[in-house]
């Protein structure tokens, strides 16, 4: 009995044997029919089954099937999965092929590298190993890796399509466009039907600005592209426009791109996403094209639209709202773009820190403009390799922020110390043009057309043929500037209308439209007292002058009302004028001729001619006939005396900072009484930066009178001599409007014949709002010491005043 067992040994491991074959047999059998199912598109079916039958058996082979079909359903997660317990040499060379893609396509790029690297470990020559270590590395932006993968792969399988479209992926994300499409068209080459890489080939020579071969491709091979592919094509052959147009400073070009683009707007049948970047791009247009309100306005609908705008969108619209006078705006702009990619505030061929300067100087913060520079000028060396990394050229940023510190010195004030700085650069690079226009500009500025115009003429011979517009406008500015009107007019009519967009015509075309423009004008004076002045006899006065508008040839009428009050000995004294004239611009020389009439006190027909000669920048003579003057004092009007006066004068004016005048005048009295005057004044600003501003004022004055009995007052001889020192605080509020506070003080000594010499003194307060360009108005009290027959008088002046043009 006990030999039973072991007779049946061999049996029972027959059986066994047997059965797990048969086992065997059966699991093969159930995955070779799911693999079937799949095949015959039960694809989740199959996927399904193979999870369970994987999970009762644990077999390799099942496994493997599954792995595959899960990559084939791009479920990469789940196959991952699968074995989450395996080892990478667990697996075949299949299933780590398999899941090296799933771990690629699921954005695991370590784990995949590994699995691709196992491949080429385990045969050097295994090629899609070393396909998938390409793909991987580029993925990763390890570019030289992926070209070392990418050799190994060609020594390993030779010239294949895969290995085409790897190194033209390399190349895509390398942003070799060149080498893209030339894989691409040898892809084309080998396989004509292949509609992907046709559409890649067009895709590239679109993005390399090559539209006529785009064109090309989808004329020849009509049935791959839709009309959808035609638009996008439109598109971007404006858009490639619009960029060259930028970067070679040829409007015509944008302006073409923009018709393109707007004709993709027109088009019903675009897609919403095309719209979109046509609009964007359309902004950016406009903006080069100078039509910065229409930019401004599309930028914030779109804004509104999407949220946040495209950098290069948002750059545009910083350039439209400094165009259209909002620096304020157009600075936060371009400060959040400096923030968002500190690089292209020193980019070499359009910085950022240019538009920001610009904005901060118009928004008068002189200061962040003169840290912006600082900083600016210590970030970039004199030269620069060029793009071959090869060679040193001069750096244009360098060059560009020299010229800009110039511009912000004579902004600031400071014109001496810009002039002075400019005139070095200029003996060290005596034949630059945009040194010359600077200093063109910066003559203008100070008050010398004539210098300013010859300057301009400097720039034109050294500019190129299409870029001598701002040299043009220039000289024509000047022209106007100095009153040379006839025949300026009708040529500055015509390079607005015909130009091409830019800074020096939009300049032009404001200048002349304020300076041609209507205005009205009033002035209005109230004091207490006996005399405000050594010669007054009025307590208040207003005048109210009306300058038309100028015709081409600089001459306008003009219409004006002067009334004054006064009282003497308990009487009210009232006379005023009503006056119409004509001034004549007959360069260098200016006419004015003007009558009226009187009323209440004096109201007798009055004459007046001047004549106003300017022969340089700096000398300006006149001479002056008033008939029955409006200056004659209402005393001597009270007893029917009228006055005639004749004038002389020689102003001289340094600059923008110091002028004076000397001149001689005689007041012919009805009474036979005649008043020869001699006066001299000279104004200079004796600080100036920024804000602040000093300004001092010296004046002189003597007289004689004929010994006659009047109530006017009429002293045998006078004389007077008196300094004011005036501080001037501007507060900025918006492009061109400031407000500014003004505080006066001012000494002197008078002198009148039979008299004691006294000492006169006044103290002012002042507001003036500068809300250019249309309105301008002050208002102000003094109070000063006076001198009225040796008895000194204390008086309180309030005065008012405003100009409004009409635009």
């Amino acid at each position: 009995m006990q030999s039973r067992p072991s007779s049946l040994l061999p049996i029972c491991l027959l059986a066994c044997l047997t059965s797990g074959v048969a086992y065997g047999q059966t699991t093969d059998a159930q995955r070779e029919t799911l693999v079937i199912q799949a095949r015959q598109g039960a694809l989740d079916s199959s996927i399904d089954g193979l999870r369970t039958l994987y999970h009762q058996t644990r077999d390799g082979r099942v496994r493997e099937d599954l792995v595959a079909l899960l990559v084939r359903a791009e479920r990469h997660e789940e196959a991952l999965a699968v074995c989450d317990w395996c080892q990478t040499e667990n697996y075949s060379d299949s299933e780590l092929a398999n899941l090296a893609g799933a771990a690629r396509n699921a954005g695991e790029y370590e784990q995949a590298l590994e699995m691709f690297r196992t491949l080429t470990y385990r045969d050097p020559s295994n090629a899609q190993g070393w396909l998938g270590q390409t793909l991987v590395h580029t993925d990763m932006g390890n570019y030289t890796l992926a070209e070392v993968s990418l050799q190994q792969y060609t020594q390993a399988a030779g010239s294949t399509t895969a290995g085409l479209e790897a190194k033209g992926y390399l190349a895509s994300r390398t942003a070799n466009a060149v080498q893209e499409l030339d894989v691409r068209q040898t892809l084309v080459t080998q396989d004509p039907n292949n509609t992907g890489e046709l559409q890649a080939v067009y895709r590239l020579a679109v993005g390399l600005g090559a539209s006529s071969a785009a064109r090309r491709i989808m004329q020849s091979n009509p049935e791959v592209f839709s009309a959808n592919d035609r638009l996008w094509l439109t598109y971007y052959e404006g858009v490639t426009d619009i960029r060259l147009g930028v970067h070679t400073d040829q409007p015509s070009r944008v302006r073409s791109g923009l018709e393109q683009l707007n004709s993709v707007l027109r088009n019903g049948d675009a897609p919403q996403e095309l719209i979109t970047i046509a609009e964007y791009d359309k902004v950016v247009a406009l903006a080069e094209l100078r039509r910065f309100s229409e930019a401004e306005a599309l930028a914030v609908r779109l804004e509104n639209q999407h949220g946040q705008l495209p950098s290069y969108v948002a750059r545009a619209k910083a350039h439209a709202l400094n165009g259209m006078g909002r620096p304020k705006e157009a600075a936060a702009l371009y400060e959040n773009l400096i923030r968002q990619s500190p690089a292209q505030a020193t980019n070499p061929d359009d910085p950022l820190n240019e538009g920001l300067f610009y904005s901060y100087a118009d928004a008068q913060r002189f200061r962040d403009a003169d840290n912006l520079l600082k900083e600016w000028t210590a970030s970039e060396p004199e030269q620069r390799l060029d793009f071959t990394q090869t060679v040193r050229i001069d750096n244009p940023n360098y060059q560009k922020v020299l010229l800009l510190s110039v511009l912000l010195d004579s902004w600031r004030g400071r014109t001496d110390e810009a002039s002075q700085r400019l005139a070095i650069y200029q003996n060290q690079a005596p034949g630059d043009p945009y040194l010359w226009l600077l200093k063109g500009d910066i003559e203008r500025d100070r008050g010398w057309p004539r210098k300013a115009e010859a300057s301009f003429q400097q720039a034109a011979p050294l500019l190129p043929p299409n870029r001598q517009e701002a040299s043009h406008h220039g000289v024509l500015l000047s022209r106007l500037q100095r009153g040379l009107w006839k025949g300026t007019t009708t040529e500055i009519a015509r390079e607005i209308a015909e130009a091409r967009p830019s800074a020096s015509r939009d300049d032009m075309a404001r200048e002349w439209r304020e300076l041609r423009a209507p205005q009205l004008s009033s002035s209005f004076e109230r004091s207490k007292g006996q005399g405000s002045g050594t010669q007054a006899s009025k307590e208040w006065t207003y005048e109210v002058l009306f300058e038309g508008p100028r015709n081409d040839s600089g001459s306008r009428p003009f219409a004006q009302r002067i009334g004054q009050f006064g009282e003497f000995e308990d009487e009210n004294l009232y006379a005023s004028y009503n006056i119409a004239g004509y001034e004549w611009n007959l360069h260098p020389a200016t006419v004015t001729l003007a009558a009226g009439h009187g009323s209440q006190l004096n109201e007798d027909f009055l004459a007046l001619a001047e004549l106003q000669y300017a022969p340089t920048d700096h000398i300006t003579t006149t001479l002056g006939v008033e008939l029955n003057t409006t200056d004659t004092p209402l005393r001597a009007l009270r007893d029917g005396i009228h006055a005639d006066r004749y004038r002389g004068e020689l102003a001289y004016r340094h600059d923008e900072r110091g002028a004076g005048a000397i001149g001689v005048m005689a007041t012919d009295f009805e009474d036979s009484n005649l008043r020869q005057s001699v006066y001299g004044y000279w104004n200079q600003t004796l600080y100036h930066l920024d804000r602040w501003q000093v300004n001092g004022e010296i004046q002189a004055s003597t007289s004689r009178n004929d010994e006659i009995e009047a109530s006017y007052f009429n002293p045998l001889r006078d004389a007077s001599l008196a300094g004011v020192l005036t501080v001037n605080y501007e507060t900025p509020i918006d492009y061109r409007q400031s407000f500014i506070q003004s505080f006066s003080l001012g000494s002197g000594r008078y002198w009148q014949e039979d008299f004691d010499s006294e000492n006169t003194w006044s103290i002012g307060y002042q507001h003036s709002w500068e809300l250019a360009p249309t309105v301008n108005f002050e208002y102000g009290i003094t109070r000063e010491r006076a001198v009225y027959d040796g008895v000194p008088e204390y008086d309180n002046v309030i005065s008012a005043g405003f100009v409004w043009r009409f635009l």
